[in-house]
């Protein structure tokens, strides 16, 4: 929650005579080149052992003013802490520079707020002293090892990819075969093309190496990346250092669509009520075409299935008819599909899902089972046993059936076959 900023300068007042903040007004004092850096919300960087936090922002307006501030506060790696508040508009009482101690001059060069960004931030120039009587710079590992520089997309429509690019440069003059960089991503943004979110690489020494990778998102929205990390093996230690964490946004459109039944279980020629919900999820208008295949056997008999209109971000509509189911059984309703495109020219297709609907036949004979009672209505069955009999005709017997004849079977085989072709041959002459 951000406070009035009459605390915060209460708060700085505080610091200053606790941590005896020293003003502008030190002309005596001979600064190193200063370095420019850009703190978003939360952010913190490392200048010199002197840790830069910003803190907080003045509330956003409608539109940007020229009387934003900013809230800052340093530690450093020699027990030291301050707090500043910080403004661009020299009108203001709020001044845009601060000299700490004589030893540390940050100065606001930019200062950007506002509900139309992903968050407010400050351009600072930071510069240390050139006094001797500066405690030496601490280094960590890392930071001596390595120099990381690292570039990335912050905003790309849904259709593009978001590119990054570290270089990495090796400081020693020994070689570090193990170095390892990973690199998480959030939900519903992906690597473009599919690859490993984990590389192994190896430097020379003084060896330089460049590593670029994109990505895409799934669907519209911001999205808030953790740093890179860079991991090192060496002489049996692991070293690592995440750099800062950024904020990408994705813009464009985001079609939905889900459809409902008033009811999943009706009589043969009964009547369902559907209702198809399409909703833009994303940040840009599209016109969407939404068309819905009736179930076999109905008839629409009041509504829509068709409709086409444009979505504005955020936006919903409702489409709702009725139908008479003509046919039973197990009868699949087919999914609705809704062709969008965007004043950009990004389009593609969307679907609900399918879904079924149990229609009965008040007339049908079947029970619930599937078991019909007329198909087995001439069976009789016995009480208290298991046989049944069952209205068939009765078998008829082969007259034609042999007989055995012992050792004479072959004589009447031959006499019968005989018997048979005469037989035969007479009643094709008569």
């Amino acid at each position: 929650m951000r406070l009035p900023i009459v605390f915060f300068i209460g708060l700085v007042l505080l610091l200053a005579n606790t941590c005896n903040i020293a003003d502008a007004r030190s002309d005596n004092v001979e600064w190193l080149e200063a370095k420019e850096y850009t703190l978003y919300w939360g952010d913190e960087i490392n200048h010199s052992g002197y840790l830069i936090k910003a803190v907080d922002f003045s509330p956003a307006k409608p539109k940007d003013t020229d009387n934003d501030y900013v809230m800052l506060s340093i530690s450093s790696i020699y027990h030291d802490s301050w707090g500043a508040i910080l403004a661009n508009n020299t009108a203001t009482a709020i001044p845009n520079n601060t000299v700490f101690d004589n030893r540390l001059n940050i100065t606001a060069l930019e200062i950007v707020t506002g509900n139309n960004i992903p968050s407010p931030y400050t351009t600072i120039n930071v510069a240390v002293s050139n006094s001797t009587e500066i405690p030496p710079v601490v280094l960590s590992w890392m930071d001596s090892a390595f120099e990381l520089k690292e570039q990335s997309s912050n905003e790309i429509y849904i259709d593009e990819r978001a590119y990054f690019n570290l270089k990495l440069t090796n400081l020693n003059t020994i070689p570090m075969p193990s170095v390892t960089i990973s690199k998480e991503l959030p939900k519903d943004l992906v690597f473009d093309p599919d690859s490993d979110s984990r590389w192994e690489l190896s430097f020379p020494p003084h060896g330089k190496k460049t590593l670029e990778f994109s990505m895409k998102a799934l669907k519209p929205g911001t999205y808030e990346l953790n740093g890179t990390l860079i991991t090192v093996e060496h002489d049996g230690r692991t070293y690592s250092k995440e750099l800062n964490a950024s904020t990408l946004v994705v813009h464009g459109p985001y079609i939905n669509v889900s459809k409902s039944l008033s009811s999943d279980n009706v009589e043969l020629n009964g009547e369902v009520n559907i209702t198809l919900e399409i909703t833009n999820e994303g940040d840009r208008a599209a016109h969407v075409k939404i068309s819905d295949q009736l179930p076999a056997g109905a008839v629409l008999l009041f509504g829509e299935n068709a409709a086409s209109r444009v979505l504005h971000a955020d936006e919903s509509i409702s489409i709702i008819y009725s139908i008479r189911m003509g046919k039973a059984g197990e009868i699949v309703v087919p999914a609705s599909r809704a062709r969008f495109v965007d004043s950009k020219g990004y389009e593609g297709t969307v679907h609900s899902g399918k879904t079924l609907i149990h229609v009965r036949d008040p007339f049908d004979t079947k029970n619930e089972d599937g078991f019909d009672e007329d198909l087995y209505s001439h069976y009789s069955y016995e009480d208290h046993n298991d046989t049944y009999t069952e209205d068939l005709p009765e078998p008829v017997s082969d007259a034609s059936e042999k007989q055995d004849h012992g050792r004479l079977q072959f004589l009447h085989d031959i006499l019968g076959s005989i018997t048979g072709f005469l037989k035969d041959t007479k009643d094709k002459i008569l």
